[in-house]
């Protein structure tokens, strides 16, 4: 089977399927901001790029809660359900990644 037959085939179909993707995901992004804690970085370039490449999975959480709308025609029916879980995740992990030393870029007005 080619991978992309496989890639295919996993999306989420319930409220259930889909959040559990998330918790999963974000406990993955969450335990490696844990390391990012006590890691010693070579330089503060390194910091910066490793800091911004979390911001991005973060923002991925951000993105399947709908933020952006970019999951919108996956989303199944049900899923306002646990949309305040996914906004405390959300939260919690920009949390950790602003303390780590993150700095959002500030946005246009």
């Amino acid at each position: 089977m080619q991978p992309d037959s496989q890639i295919d085939k996993k999306t989420p179909q319930t409220a259930d399927e889909y959040i559990s993707v998330v918790r999963i995901l974000s406990s993955m992004i969450n335990s490696s901001l844990d390391s990012m804690i006590i890691k010693v970085f070579t330089s503060e370039d390194e910091k910066l790029k490793e800091l911004t490449r979390a911001a991005e999975v973060v923002e991925t959480i951000a993105s399947l809660r709908g933020d952006s709308g970019l999951f919108r025609d996956m989303r199944p029916k049900g899923l306002i359900e646990y949309q305040k879980e996914m906004y405390a995740i959300e939260d919690a992990l920009r949390e950790k990644l602003v303390g780590l030393g993150y700095k959002y870029p500030q946005r246009g007005i």
